[in-house]
């Protein structure tokens, strides 16, 4: 007679030996993703639940992240907030008689004893001139798109789940030598990770990325052949 507990079920959070992190709400979906790499070894289905945990805890620290806005949403600020300060600027410069009524109000607000070695610090801190130029150039250079995505490390305005989960899965599958839609389509491996980890699937934008990597891709040369410019008297 058997003394197993009929109610005991087994643990899906660990599979081929590699316990997953708690990113994964519902993990019993992460075998629907290790079919879309086909028959493997053990070993290598280890080595791949392994590489799709360290995926799930990039997402997760990218997603906890504060991400800052859009460049599209961030830029009028920013032209608004530059305007501002040349703005500023001019009148600061028109103000420069009170210059010195302004260092002397603020003075006042020291203690008499702390005057003396705090009074100079104090004053920088009132020259709008100074910190408007100074910030000018950050803002002015903040508004190319460019500058603002390597400033906040954006990969190219990709959302988290792109730039972590989606292109990497790419990745891993092509590492171990996977074809595109060879075991199962792609968008559905992706539903499946979305799945496991509890967030929505985003068939949309799944397309709009598989379509921008195809586009991108460097069109194959036929074998024999290679890709050659026309000479001009040709």
């Amino acid at each position: 007679m058997s003394h197993d507990d009929p109610t005991e079920t087994p643990d899906t959070r660990v599979i081929y030996g590699w316990p997953l992190s708690k990113l994964y709400k519902k993990p019993e979906h992460v075998p629907d993703v290790l079919k879309r790499f086909g028959p493997q070894p053990q070993s290598t289905l280890r080595e791949i639940v392994g590489a799709l945990d360290e995926m799930a805890l990039n997402w997760g620290v990218a997603h906890r992240r504060k991400r800052p806005p859009k460049f599209a949403d961030a830029d009028p600020k920013l032209e608004r907030f530059e305007n501002l300060l040349i703005k500023g600027k001019k009148l600061w410069d028109d103000l420069r008689p009170l210059h010195s009524t302004f260092v002397t109000l603020m003075a006042l607000g020291i203690p008499p004893n702390e005057r003396k070695e705090k009074v100079d610090p104090a004053r920088a801190t009132i020259n709008f001139d100074l910190v408007a130029t100074k910030l000018l150039p950050i803002i002015q250079q903040l508004r190319d798109p460019k500058a603002y995505n390597a400033a906040h490390r954006l990969p190219h305005q990709k959302s988290a789940e792109r730039a972590f989960l989606w292109e990497p899965l790419l990745q891993l599958m092509e590492k171990h030598h996977v074809k595109p839609g060879q075991h199962g389509s792609i968008p559905g491996a992706i539903k499946s990770l979305h799945l496991a980890l509890g967030i929505n699937p985003q068939e949309g934008a799944v397309k709009k990325m598989l379509h921008d990597l195809k586009r991108d891709k460097p069109p194959k040369r036929r074998d024999g052949y290679a890709t050659a410019k026309k000479r001009p008297d040709a």
